[in-house]
This record gives structure tokens, sequence and C-alpha cells, in this order.
């Protein structure tokens, strides 16, 4: 948060509070939802991505721990990355909280 305070030539605090203001989340959940909307993105557009290993995308959005992401990951979604690829290289429903709602909320 200090790299992009600075960027903005701002202060910490101050940045904070606008996130906080007009995100209604703190700067942590908000980079968390932007990183599980990324693989999500990725998940649907890009088919490969659904062969990969967890840990890959873990690693892929910005996760150091394979364990961090997919609890990330089932809060963002309500399911696991796992039980996500599955249904979608089955073609069955995924549940709710998906597609463009995560992508109105994480932006």
């Amino acid at each position: 948060m200090n790299l992009l305070a600075s960027q903005f030539k701002t202060n910490v605090t101050y940045l904070s509070k606008i996130i906080n203001k007009s995100k209604n989340q703190n700067f942590n959940n908000y980079i968390n939802s932007l990183r599980i909307h990324y693989i999500t993105n990725k998940l649907y557009n890009e088919k490969k991505y659904r062969e990969y290993k967890i840990s890959y995308l873990a690693e892929e959005c910005g996760y150091a721990s394979t364990q961090v992401f997919v609890i990330a990951f089932k809060n963002e979604h309500g399911v696991t990355p796992s039980y996500f690829i599955k249904h979608l290289k089955n073609d069955n429903d995924i549940p709710e909280r998906t597609g463009s709602e995560v992508a109105d909320q994480a932006i």
C-alpha cells in the first residue's frame, strides 16, 4: 500500500480511507477480490487454465500459499477452485456468485 500511496502522491491513511469508502472493503480484501477476479476470468476465457494445478493458479494471481488462495477463492465464490473448474469443464452451472457479479464487485 505504501508503494501505491507514493505513486498517487498521497499518504497511506488517506488512500486507505478512499478505498474503504469507495469499495466498501479494506485494501487487503480489495486486492484479494481483484486477484480472484483475474483468475476467474482466465478460467472462463482460456480453457488451458482449467488444466493447470491449483498451486499454479494461486501463484499466477499473486498468492504465495495455495491454501490461502483456496480460502480466498471459496470466500469469493462459495466453492473451491477444484469444484469450480470441474463444473466449468463439464459445462455445469456454477453457483451464483460468479461472472459479471464478481466483476462488478471487484472493480
